[in-house]
């Protein structure tokens, strides 16, 4: 009778342990709602698929502190061998919230610029791949050095990765300028994007229009150095955990405030600031063997969402289609 019992309990065992360690493997892009997958990208999502012969951030805004508990991690491409897993292009995804793919439009899902590079890419070289997107909403460089690269899986997805897309810099300047707006106008009011600032500030300065000559002073004289030291540290961390022959591609900063309606001057002086920040992006891409997709030059800003600052899905293929120009430069030198 014993014998019986303990026949059954290690059967059981066996089914339960088989069962974890079970991976499913489907050919496409894997909704979640087909994959047994709920609930938002940023809780933990895990997608797989196979290679056919996918600030200031917020709900409305870039800029906007909507970031979940969790990291959005999708698998992409993979078939069911371990050799053919081993040899899958892996790609690894960090940034803010056009890094993520974010939609302010509940309804619409946004494939992020990362996903759908490594659909080309791994296509046209008729291999595998595999994809993790750890952007959040929401993050700036201090955020991605203080809670982002820390975590074990970050690290090891960036040491397994063949191509490392990186976005960020737009929370940090959209973060000073709510900053600004704030201490002008000498109001506790925590606002949650750059767009509810510049309405505020917008209602002031017609009461007001010396205010906006203040704005301008205090965003000229940002110490936006600050934001170069963050950004160093993060290539030295991100370089320090790659692979020797990963390529890193990062996108510089285009215009995140150009569809809003700010003063002409104003607008001026975030376009000379952005100008700066993205010539330190520049300056330091051959010290750290990083090529810089053109995002600035580009005509994102016509392709951007009813917020006016996050890429729409036209956006996203831009993007795409910009780093993956990178990627093949890099390749043939």
């Amino acid at each position: 009778m014993r014998k019986s019992k303990w026949k059954r309990l290690t059967v059981i065992l066996a089914v339960l342990l088989l069962g974890a360690g079970t991976v499913a493997y489907v050919a496409g892009r894997v909704p979640a709602e087909e994959s047994g997958m709920t609930g938002e990208a940023d809780k933990g999502i895990t997608e797989q698929a196979d290679v056919e012969g996918q600030e200031p951030e917020a709900d409305r805004t870039a800029d906007e502190s909507e970031t979940g508990d969790g990291l959005e991690t999708s698998g992409g491409a993979q078939s069911g061998s371990d050799e053919e897993t081993a040899q899958a292009f892996h790609v690894t995804v960090l940034g803010d919230s056009i890094a993520k793919g974010y939609s302010g439009d509940k309804t619409v899902e946004i494939e992020c610029y990362g996903s759908l590079a490594a659909q080309k890419i791994s296509g046209e070289a008729g291999i595998p791949y595999s994809y993790q997107n750890f952007a959040k909403n929401g993050l700036d460089s201090s955020g991605m050095n203080e809670k982002i690269l820390p975590q074990k899986e970050v690290q090891e997805s960036i040491a397994s990765a063949d191509v490392i897309f990186i976005t960020l810099g737009s929370n940090d300047l959209l973060n000073e300028c709510k900053r600004v707006v704030q201490e002008i106008l000498d109001t506790d009011t925590k606002f949650k994007s750059a767009d509810d600032a510049l309405a505020v500030l917008e209602d002031a300065v017609k009461e007001k229009p010396f205010l906006i000559l203040k704005i301008i002073n205090a965003l000229s004289n940002w110490d936006y150095l600050s934001f170069e030291e963050q950004w160093t540290a993060m290539m030295d961390t991100v370089c320090s955990l790659k692979k020797e022959d990963a390529r890193i591609i990062v996108t510089n900063i285009y215009n995140p405030v150009a569809n809003l309606k700010l003063p002409s001057t104003m607008n001026q002086v975030v376009e000379d600031i952005i100008r700066n920040m993205n010539s330190l992006i520049e300056d330091h891409a051959a010290e750290y063997g990083y090529a810089v997709a053109d995002l600035f030059g580009s005509e994102i800003s016509e392709h951007v969402q009813a917020d006016g600052l996050h890429p729409d899905q036209d956006g996203q293929q831009l993007i795409a289609d910009i780093v993956c120009e990178q990627y093949k430069t890099m390749s043939q030198e």
